[in-house]
């Protein structure tokens, strides 16, 4: 990464780092990154747009890795959100530094172990800029109940009114089923599952328990089906990321004489293509055309031996 455009979301009058960052988050993102987001927030304050990473690196006396791990830990625990483009013949990025998100249960509890902050942990991270107490947590009130799902189905079959027999016998309906493992949460799925995709096996809340086991095998095939697409979609952009810093490094490694060769014969396929008018030909533009040339004659080339 060349330089950084950052922007403070955080819309602190002040620069104000949350407690929670130096004694929650440090152990798991590391004092370096830390200070990383210290700098990222205070020179965004005073107003400078873009950041050098080489001036950052050299100001904190890191290398490429290290400046490297720091923003990943930043971005994975949502301190700041990294979104690269390409600028002048560059690749840059907006930072945008965030608040501290919701801190993770399981870190949490791991916390409470360390003997630093053990006592104060509550107050870390309950405590916000300018409160003066820690605010109650409210009881949720359950967003499935018995009676709730009993309610759903009828108004789904579409009798307006359930009597006392009809609201009774679905309590042990679902009781029944509650005993055999599922959840409120399952049940509610199958029902709406159920109108959905049988509703002529509909007819009162004993239906659910002859289709409940096709509707969460439906549920647990789609959300596979899901999965597997996630992972192609992260593969697609692991691989798109890995091909364009191998253009980079490509790049870097050519002569004056190539990268003055590799314009030419940008511009001039550029030319050739009659769609496109004179005053569209952008500096952008002619580097997305040496990418191409690059990507298809060199990467592609070298993937083939």
């Amino acid at each position: 990464m060349d330089e950084y455009s950052v922007v403070d979301r955080r819309k602190c009058r002040f620069i104000i780092m949350d407690k929670s960052v130096p004694l929650a988050y440090m152990p798991y993102i590391g004092s370096q990154a830390v200070c990383v987001y210290l700098i990222y927030a205070s020179l965004a304050d005073q107003g400078n747009l873009y950041i050098d990473s080489d001036a950052l690196k050299e100001f904190m006396s890191i290398d490429d890795q290290s400046l490297e791990e720091c923003n990943k830990a930043l971005e994975e625990y949502g301190l700041i959100k990294l979104e690269s483009h390409e600028h002048n013949g560059k690749i840059a990025n907006f930072c945008y530094v965030l608040q501290p998100p919701p801190f993770p249960r399981t870190l949490y509890v791991d916390l409470r172990k360390k003997s630093l902050v053990k006592d104060a942990i509550d107050d870390i991270l309950q405590l916000t800029p300018g409160e003066s107490k820690v605010q109650p947590v409210r009881a949720r009130t359950p967003l499935i109940t018995p009676a709730k799902l009993i309610t759903k189905f009828y108004s789904l079959i579409g009798n307006g009114k359930v009597d006392i027999f009809e609201r009774e016998a679905g309590k042990k309906h679902i009781g029944d089923l509650t005993k055999r493992g599922y959840s409120l949460e399952d049940i509610d799925f199958a029902i709406e599952w159920g109108f959905e995709n049988s509703r002529n096996e509909m007819e009162d809340l004993s239906s659910i328990s002859t289709l409940i086991d096709r509707a969460i095998r439906a549920k647990e095939d789609h959300l596979a089906s899901l999965s597997n697409q996630a992972e192609e979609q992260a593969m697609v952009q692991g691989n798109e990321e890995i091909e364009r810093k191998m253009i980079e490094s490509y790049r870097k490694m050519m002569s004056d004489s190539e990268r003055k060769s590799l314009r030419e014969r940008a511009l001039d396929l550029i030319k050739q293509d009659k769609r496109i008018k004179e005053e569209f030909i952008t500096e952008q533009f002619i580097i997305i055309k040496e990418n191409q040339i690059i990507r298809e004659e060199y990467l592609k080339v070298n993937s083939q031996k």
